[in-house]
């Protein structure tokens, strides 16, 4: 999948499970930036060892294009501010509110990545960043996803190539 083609079909399929004002730029933004920089819209299954493929590496920790740990799609069906919301998107989606089960789930079901990744957005306290504000983006993407070894380097242009995207298609 390319980001563009997530804006246009992934994200919008989405996004339509959640209140109108879940469905920002800013949103749309972060997410498409998130999975680029976690996955490339590449790699369902984070890569371990010498794998170059994903479907080699069936046991790496994170999953989906954003790239879920268990602990995160945990803090999501926990958080007050999203649990009532991920358990709502879970119902529509034929899936129990199950950290395992959501877990694997979330490699092949992208509408179920998508949304979750927007709630773990929603949890953090201050609103999402605009276009200019790549240092604040990377702040809160830390924030929400923990990574376990941060790139920096890889972020800028991330995060500028989801915004050309979504002003593309506003």
């Amino acid at each position: 999948m390319n980001a563009e083609i997530a804006h246009q079909h992934l994200l919008r399929s989405t996004l339509v499970l959640f209140p109108r004002e879940m469905n920002t730029p800013e949103a749309r933004a972060m997410i498409l930036a998130i999975c680029l920089q976690e996955s490339d819209f590449e790699h369902r299954i984070q890569l371990i060892g010498n794998h170059r493929q994903w479907w080699e590496s069936i046991k790496g920790p994170a999953r989906g294009w954003p790239q879920f740990e268990r602990i995160g799609i945990q803090g999501v069906l926990e958080h007050p501010a999203t649990r009532d919301m991920a358990r709502g998107a879970c119902d529509v989606l034929g899936y129990p509110p199950d950290v395992a089960t959501l877990h694997r789930a979330v490699a092949h079901n992208d509408i179920l990545a998508v949304a979750l990744a927007r709630l773990a957005l929603w949890r953090l306290p201050r609103p999402l960043p605009g276009k200019d504000y790549p240092n604040e983006a990377w702040s809160q993407y830390v924030e929400a996803w923990a990574p376990g070894k941060p790139k920096p380097d890889r972020w800028r242009p991330r995060y500028a190539l989801a915004w050309r995207i979504v002003e593309r298609s506003s």
